[in-house]
């Protein structure tokens, strides 16, 4: 009785942690500018389930502040780091086909307002962009547009960026990472340094 209680248990946290690996997490960012305000989120999502929502600019309570310890620079530390980072590259350079492998993105959107105090770099950065936009514009994914504002310099715009991220291959490969000696001395560094 008890065994199939415990089977139970471990069937449920299994598929409980498989679903975690398996379903994607939905990733947005959105930042706004409009003269000298600016405004925003970040929100990450799973199963319609909001996990984290940051609004930009962020409310700063005078009540969570902490008074933060002082560290000392060590640069004997980061060469150490510097060095495992070396030796532990080829075991970590497949994290990175793994985390683009596991990134689907939904939509990329950059609308810009661009002004100079100069019209003719007005018009120059703003042909680059467009250059540059031509060639993206053509992903569906993607939406780029710059206005250009020749009467007055300035800067204004919104981005958003939505994306899909699924976590089972990159935690298989930080797995296989994680079974290498330098990469476990790397880790163990990095946590040091932070004491």
């Amino acid at each position: 009785m008890i065994y199939t209680i415990i089977g139970a248990i471990i069937l449920i946290l299994a598929l409980i942690l498989l679903a975690i690996l398996l379903i994607p997490f939905h990733i947005s960012f959105y930042i706004q500018k409009r003269e000298m305000n600016i405004s925003g989120y970040f929100r990450i999502r799973w199963l319609k389930i909001r996990i984290i929502q940051r609004d930009i600019p962020t409310e700063k309570k005078e009540e969570e502040k902490e008074v933060k310890k002082e560290r000392k620079f060590n640069l004997e530390q980061l060469l150490k780091i510097l060095n495992q980072f070396i030796e532990a590259f080829d075991y970590i350079k497949p994290l990175i086909p793994a985390f683009l492998r596991s990134i689907t993105l939904k939509n990329l959107s950059l609308d810009l307002n661009l002004g100079f105090y100069s019209p003719v770099d007005t018009a120059m950065i703003n042909g680059y962009i467009w250059s540059i936009s031509s060639i993206l514009n053509n992903i569906p994914l993607i939406s780029i547009s710059t206005t250009p504002d020749f009467q007055e310099s300035k800067l204004e715009g919104s981005f958003e960026l939505n994306l899909k991220l699924k976590l089972l291959w990159i935690v298989i490969a930080s797995l296989k990472a994680f079974t290498k000696k330098p990469v476990r001395d790397l880790v163990g560094s990095i946590r040091n340094l932070n004491k």
